[in-house]
């Protein structure tokens, strides 16, 4: 890992120079001053007043950091802390305790932080851990901005029953990994300001009696016909909130660790109330949230799922040729009616297109800020060519009927995807392009809309991957709904992606993807990809949802088959 700023080594060098030492550790027998973020009878490796000689990294980069360490006498991990140097360090920050070859013991994600200072985050149950044994605890900054100590464990650091390891002992101590997950480089045995609380066996915290606080600004919407979203803020209590008991109508209907819940499988057109309480480890019990009250929809009009004659051009709609820009950077620019023949780019905000044929793509750059587009009742062509016909940023797309292209609609982040009919990819007959319907990045909308990836194989490597990708190459897959909607089979190896591809560079960041209400086809090979109809969905990931989802015929389909 490097520091990328020259401010940030002169104070290296300078930190290096100073009488003090870089991080305060106190000794075995300088237990009295115990941290006040600490139950009785806990121990942490630093002091309250320790920091880092780079309180905050010039490094922005998303990445897990950690330490190893061992204890001296058995007893259980009870949370991780870490240090923050300012708001830059955005939060929440999710912690996880390690076994030496890497198998996740726990995690937890903060409610409730502090600008600056340590903060602790409770794991729900505590964890046994081995006299002798090299554990690894860490935590996720997402951008970056984290607290470091170059040479920080050159030596090994002790207090009470904790030893931060020297480099060398079991490996390099002080470890990264960027994109998230089991931290295992180094970078000049940097001390990343991350802590354990261990409490040693034989020492029994007092019996925990506080409730948290009541969960606060509690809201419910229709997500369809048959579901309600609900979303809530987050309770604090002084140990840790373990679950969030969701009540419908008075009912207790499911206890849940995330801040959002769907409820699915509800009657239409039929009024819904919601109440939710928090409830730690110990089974204290909150006091109700505020009560909401949310409607499904009616049930949607008699014709299933869009096809080719439900989206695009409404019938009797009279197109006459454009002879407007291709690169439109006007605001609120409005194409009605039209027949374009080449690709649009986007450089404007508010631009509207409708009832119109393109023949071409419509774009905003993945990298442009303040450019947005709504397309409504139109077909997109992008041809036969290497091309994504509808993407990438900012952008609503309803009753849109998309083929052509490698890839038909691309969500790098901030779209909704609604009613719309995605097939017909290209043939390449160069061999070489990976083709999908809709790839997804965050914060994506997918609602009730057909979406399939029918390009043909052709060798040495072209075809489908699937008809819903999202793989964590430069960015966390996440907080993406994907509702209600009709995979009818791909010539690909998959239907959906669920966004926890394993050895990408963001893998360990996926979080909120929600798959609900979506109808599978089992497609020529009976499980609706070569494979299988789902894959890379991780139910252990914070916010994931997994519900509602089945075959064609109504069998219910697990996150993972």
């Amino acid at each position: 890992m490097r520091i990328r700023s020259l401010g940030a080594v002169l104070f290296v060098v300078l930190s290096a120079c100073s009488t003090g030492p870089a991080d305060e550790v106190a000794g075995p027998d300088a237990l009295a001053g115990e941290q006040q973020a600490l139950e009785p009878g806990e121990v942490s490796l630093f002091l309250d007043s320790a920091r880092p000689t780079i309180a905050m990294d010039s490094d922005t980069g998303a990445v897990e950091l950690g330490m190893k360490f061992r204890v001296s006498v058995p007893g259980t991990a009870r949370g991780v802390r870490f240090f923050k140097g300012g708001a830059q360090n955005v939060g929440p920050h999710r912690v996880s305790l390690w076994n030496r070859t890497g198998a996740k013991l726990a995690e937890a994600t903060s409610t409730s932080e502090t600008t600056t200072g340590w903060q602790t985050v409770r794991f729900a149950s505590p964890i046994n851990v081995s006299a002798g044994t090299t554990y690894v605890v860490s935590y996720y900054a997402s951008a970056g901005r984290y607290g470091a100590t170059v040479g920080g464990f050159n030596a090994e650091k002790s207090r009470g029953p904790i030893q931060g390891l020297a480099s060398g002992v079991d490996g390099v101590n002080g470890v990264y990994r960027y994109g998230g997950g089991f931290p295992t480089q180094g970078f000049q045995n940097t001390d990343y300001a991350v802590d354990v609380v261990f409490l040693p066996d034989g020492t029994e915290p007092p019996a925990d009696t506080q409730a948290p606080t009541a969960p606060s600004g509690l809201v419910a919407s229709a997500a369809s016909a048959s579901a309600i979203n609900l979303g809530w803020n987050a309770s604090t209590d002084n140990v840790g909130v373990a679950a969030y008991d969701v009540f419908r109508n008075g009912v207790k209907i499911a206890s849940t660790a995330s801040r959002t819940y769907a409820d699915s499988g509800l009657a239409a057109a039929t009024a819904y109330s919601y109440l939710v309480k928090a409830r730690d480890a110990a089974g204290n019990v909150s006091a109700n949230s505020n009560t909401v009250t949310a409607t499904t929809n009616s049930n949607p009009p008699a014709g299933g799922f869009p096809t080719a004659s439900t989206t695009g051009v409404p019938a009797g709609t009279q197109l006459t040729a454009y002879t407007g820009p291709c690169t439109l950077t006007v605001a609120n620019t409005v194409i009605d009616s039209k027949t374009v023949n080449c690709d649009l780019n986007i450089r404007a905000a508010g631009v509207v297109i409708r009832n119109s044929k393109i023949n071409g793509s419509v774009a905003t750059d993945e990298s442009s800020t303040g450019f947005s587009f709504t397309i409504t009742d139109s077909h997109v062509d992008a041809g036969d060519r290497i091309v994504t016909g509808v993407g990438a940023v900012n952008f609503t797309a309803i009753r849109v009927h998309v083929q052509g292209g490698n890839r038909s609609m691309h969500c790098w982040h901030d779209c909704e995807i609604r009613d719309s009919y995605v097939h017909g990819q290209m043939t390449d007959e160069t061999g070489t392009a990976h083709e999908s319907g809709i790839r997804m990045g965050r914060n994506v909308t997918l609602r009730h809309n057909t979406i399939t990836c029918d390009a043909p194989d052709v060798p040495p490597d072209a075809g489908c991957s699937a008809a819903l990708t999202g793989y964590g190459d430069f960015a966390p897959v996440e907080n993406n709904l994907v509702e209600n909607n009709y995979f009818p089979g791909t010539t690909g190896g998959f239907c959906a992606y669920g966004g926890s591809s394993q050895g990408k560079p963001y893998s360990g960041a996926t979080n909120n993807i929600r798959f609900i209400g979506n109808v599978f086809g089992r497609g020529s090979s009976g499980r609706c990809g070569y494979y299988g109809a789902i894959t890379s969905f991780d139910t252990s990931e914070p916010g994931n949802v997994w519900s509602n989802n089945t075959w064609v015929d109504g069998t219910v389909l697990p996150p993972s088959n």
